[in-house]
């Protein structure tokens, strides 16, 4: 039962280093945490809606979207295609940057744990979440 009264203070402290390392790792590759997400959203994802793939990193969050996606923009990593932002070539490679620093974290993140207990974690995460989120 311990555990179990445990997961508030194991899922803070964890989104707490998840943000640190990560900071770090997109920092070397030249960009923030918000800045890659947003990128790689739109990289990995054109048609997503942007406020609601990336809402989880927003809410709570005292920095702006209009402020990233601007700098993405002044930095010419994104271009508007009929007001939908769509990466440019040179938000792609910077994007290939990032995803190599950002795929050796997650391989280091990962260290030790089976395919089979990291699906068991995300799916028992997802479960809690949705749970969670029935309830608002």
């Amino acid at each position: 039962m311990t555990e179990r009264r445990m997961i508030g203070y194991q899922v803070k402290r964890l989104d707490q280093l998840i943000e640190a390392a990560f900071d770090q790792a997109t920092e070397a590759a030249g960009m923030s945490r918000r800045e890659w997400q947003t990128l790689n959203t739109i990289v990995a994802s054109p048609t997503a809606d942007l406020h609601d793939a990336l809402r989880p990193f927003w809410e709570g969050n005292d920095e702006s979207r209009t402020a990233v996606i601007d700098g993405l923009l002044a930095r010419e990593w994104i271009a508007r295609d009929g007001g939908r932002p769509v990466a440019t070539e040179a938000g792609r490679a910077a994007h290939e940057i990032a995803a190599r620093s950002v795929g050796a974290l997650r391989r280091r993140m990962a260290d030790g744990i089976t395919d089979a207990e990291f699906a068991t974690l995300t799916g028992t995460l997802a479960r809690m979440i949705d749970n969670l989120d029935a309830t608002r």
